[in-house]
């Protein structure tokens, strides 16, 4: 799940001819070509969490 947060409250914005609008500076979708749109947006910020690359285990002391 993607989350945006926008410096306007409402602001709207177009995916395949489709308006789409932020709610209270929020919004969130999983659909890749909204996500497509929203990440090139000027006024958008993605503030969602990547998921954290698996680590690797500690090198062991010698």
């Amino acid at each position: 799940m993607a989350e945006y947060q926008s410096k306007y409250p409402e602001l709207g914005f177009y995916v395949n001819g489709e308006r789409k609008q932020f709610a209270f500076g929020a919004y969130k979708t999983e659909e890749k070509d909204e996500i497509a749109v929203l990440d090139v947006l000027t006024d958008v910020n993605r503030v969602d969490k990547p998921k954290a690359a698996p680590r690797k285990a500690a090198a062991d002391k010698k």
